[in-house]
């Protein structure tokens, strides 16, 4: 009898560590379907912190003929607290389409739940350059208020346009575009 009560508690004790080791498998599997997280950088002289959202692709129905990212961005400006936001845009492209080419003022906007969101910028004249072999980048920066990355985390339906002097290019928000913004403003700008 003895030696059967020890024969089930070995058995339930390798089920017990078969479901932990499910469980975290599980977990595991779980989180690599989550949005990459915010990164941190540290400037190397001032010390001064900036908190990144990158990699936040906008999807393109078909063949796209770009590819388009639009990230966010907390930069301070000392260490009482004080910081900017940012909205950027990274356009890139096969070298035969070429640059957008976003010039200065209002050139981003976003549509968030049918409200209209314009935002200027600087413009990525000094932001392009060659990318690889045969393909083309553009960066450009757009400064925001909180409440702006506030609500495009809260909204349905988020448009994105951007106007270039070569085109204008048009992308919709998909789920986990909203999730990677949520993620964001949960931890840097409420």
């Amino acid at each position: 009898m003895n030696e059967h009560l020890s024969y089930l508690w070995i058995v339930k004790g390798k089920m017990k560590t078969n479901y932990i080791l499910l469980a975290a498998c599980c977990w595991i599997a779980g989180c690599a379907n989550e949005p990459p997280p915010v990164t941190t950088h540290y400037e190397t002289i001032s010390g001064l912190r900036t908190d990144l959202m990158s990699e936040n692709v906008l999807p393109a129905e078909g063949q796209p003929r770009e590819v388009v990212w639009l990230n966010a961005s907390r930069i301070f400006r000392n260490y009482r607290g004080d910081a900017d936001y940012y909205l950027e845009v990274n356009y890139m492209a096969k070298e035969d389409v070429g640059y957008l080419e976003i010039p200065p003022g209002e050139t981003l906007t976003l549509v968030v739940d049918g409200e209209t969101l314009k935002f200027t910028g600087n413009g990525s004249m000094n932001r392009r350059k060659g990318y690889k072999k045969e393909f083309v980048r553009e960066d450009a920066l757009y400064p925001v208020e909180p409440h702006h990355l506030q609500k495009i985390a809260s909204a349905r339906q988020a448009k994105v346009v951007i106007k270039g002097d070569k085109g204008q290019v048009e992308r919709e928000f998909a789920p986990e575009n909203f999730e990677r913004f949520r993620a964001f403003v949960n931890r840097f700008a409420m």
